[in-house]
């Protein structure tokens, strides 16, 4: 006989549910990291496009592939906050370069190229000699304001970036960042096997939930698994 407590259950059931999800979620993560991972080793030491080439000719299948520098980019540029190839923290420094009519951009589109990065104390490091494409990042609840006229950024925001930048049109799909031949950072930062970690620690709890719903409902004297 099962009579359950209104209060426990009404306050169990979402927690439940919740700790299910975030489980089912970090497993999805790993599979999806796992995937990812296989298909950067497939790429690497393949041969290197440039940046034409690998809007043009891939498909659209250019995300981690390693594009070389385009030959010829403006003197324009904004300071764009991030982080180097080799972590490093500071100023990426990103300059306009006009997507070509094959990948059926809005004519006159532009989207950002890395040309340098500088330290925040005033460091500057030469032009990459590997880039990647990449989605932009996504603004972050406690990113810092952009400065249009200082040309300092810390959320991809393509009006604005396009004020900054004497008018042209910003892509808000992709740019074109410093990487390295070690795995990039949003694949290497937290392996397969955490992810799996975290599906299991939240599974786990979800059981040990369920556990103390049960204990509590018998020594209320609302779970019986006897007739009397």
């Amino acid at each position: 006989m099962f009579r359950p407590l209104p209060v426990l259950t009404f306050l169990s059931i979402p927690a439940l549910a919740l700790l299910i999800w975030l489980g089912g979620w970090q497993f999805d993560r790993m599979q999806e990291k796992a995937e990812a991972i296989v298909i950067w080793e497939l790429r690497r030491g393949g041969d290197r496009l440039d940046w034409q080439t690998s809007l043009c000719e891939a498909d659209h299948d250019y995300s981690d592939r390693e594009i070389l520098p385009p030959d010829v980019i403006g003197d324009e540029f904004v300071r764009f906050h991030g982080r180097s190839a080799s972590g490093d923290l500071g100023w990426r420094l990103m300059s306009p370069l006009a997507l070509p009519d094959c990948f059926g951009a809005t004519s006159g589109e532009h989207i950002l190229v890395q040309t340098g990065f500088e330290t925040f104390a005033g460091n500057t490091r030469s032009e990459p000699e590997l880039l990647r494409f990449a989605a932009p990042p996504e603004q972050g609840v406690f990113d810092a304001a952009n400065n249009i006229q200082t040309g300092e950024f810390f959320q991809y925001e393509p009006n604005q970036l396009s004020e900054s930048l004497g008018g042209v049109s910003i892509s808000t799909d992709i740019w074109l960042i410093e990487t390295s031949d070690e795995m990039p950072q949003h694949l290497a930062g937290v392996p397969p096997g955490q992810h799996l970690g975290y599906a299991i620690t939240w599974w786990g709890l979800a059981i040990g939930l369920f556990a103390i719903y049960l204990l509590m409902h018998v020594q209320a004297g609302r779970l019986r698994f006897t007739r009397r």
